[in-house]
């Protein structure tokens, strides 16, 4: 079911036409093919035939990659950070106390990672919150350095392991979008966003509830600012001088969804303006609703606009015209 893909499956002539889906090579032009390939294919071949084993393990292979890079943001990434800006800002206001020596909140070694337990009289749940999580701090625990000790390393570590999650967690929920036959701009502006956007909103609220609201922002504009430039451009150029193809974009709504967020973030500077840059429940309340206007609408226009021809990957026959 999941792996039972066979290059027998195609007619000698078919098979150069949809390497994606069982192959590695790109020796084909997609201007031969008279649908739009889903972006499934775009990733490793595991899962590709619809079925509800592939939801319910797409679905908590996904929960518990959020639960991984909840915990490397918490235990590593911003305690790193706290070192970081303690150790080259040790005058500043908001960093007065050292991370090392603080007794709230204390910075976490290997021990605390591996050794700790819930209490004797916790509660089931907790007890259960514990066994789940375990696995996943015990393997963090032995792959990244203590922000204890090299702090500069552990933040290294944090990053690569926020790398390879947000992959996974773009893969798997790519895998449960296809299955459920949610289309691939829905998923992307809704489901693979939010997922891929998980590092940010940890380490924003994290580093929020500790004071340092200037990092909370500088955070979030400039996450967005990589992802826009480096995330999307890096991959798209390397693409194209690699394979000498063009990038094929399947949304039909883009340039409309484009001016929806250039609206957006003038509503968010606004609102910022009229509060005097005070991060607010006004200014959050303002941006809840309008991410939700915001989504509403151009879902709505991708379904009502959407007129893309999508390949069927288990019935390759009908690709070629």
């Amino acid at each position: 079911m999941f792996f039972d893909w066979s290059s027998t499956d195609f007619k000698p002539d078919e098979w150069k036409y949809y390497p994606l889906a069982y192959r590695h090579d790109m020796s084909y032009d997609i201007d031969d093919l008279n649908c739009t390939l889903p972006a499934i294919v775009e990733f490793p071949n595991l899962m590709r035939q619809k079925s509800w084993i592939a939801i319910v393990v797409s679905s908590l292979v996904s929960m518990y990659l959020f639960v991984i890079l909840a915990i490397v943001c918490d235990d590593y990434l911003v305690p790193a950070m706290e070192r970081l800006c303690y150790n080259d800002h040790a005058e500043s206001e908001l960093l007065d106390e050292d991370p090392m020596t603080r007794e709230e909140e204390p910075l976490k070694g290997f021990r605390d990672h591996v050794c700790a337990k819930p209490q004797t009289e916790s509660n089931f749940c907790q007890w259960t919150w514990w066994a789940v999580k375990y696995p996943a701090e015990l393997m963090l625990a032995c792959t990244v350095p203590s922000v204890r000790s090299i702090f500069f390393l552990s933040m290294i570590s944090a990053v690569l392991w926020i790398s390879l999650i947000s992959y996974l967690l773009a893969w798997f929920l790519t895998i449960l979008g296809y299955n459920l036959k949610i289309p691939d701009a829905i998923m992307g502006l809704t489901v693979l966003a939010a997922g891929t956007s998980v590092p940010e909103v940890a380490s924003s609220y994290i580093v929020s509830k500790k004071g340092y609201g200037s990092m909370a922002i500088c955070n979030a504009i400039g996450s967005n600012t990589f992802d826009i430039f480096v995330c999307l451009g890096l991959p798209w150029l390397l693409k194209i001088l690699i394979y000498q193809q063009k990038i094929e974009i399947d949304s039909t709504a883009l340039t409309i969804t484009t001016a929806m967020l250039v609206i957006t973030a003038a509503v968010l500077y606004l609102g910022l303006l009229a509060s005097r840059f005070v991060m607010g429940k006004i200014v959050g309340y303002l941006s809840i609703i309008f991410y939700v206007l915001f989504l509403i609408i151009a879902c709505t226009l991708e379904i009502l606009l959407n007129k893309e021809n999508m390949c069927d990957i288990e019935d390759p026959s009908g690709f070629f015209g």
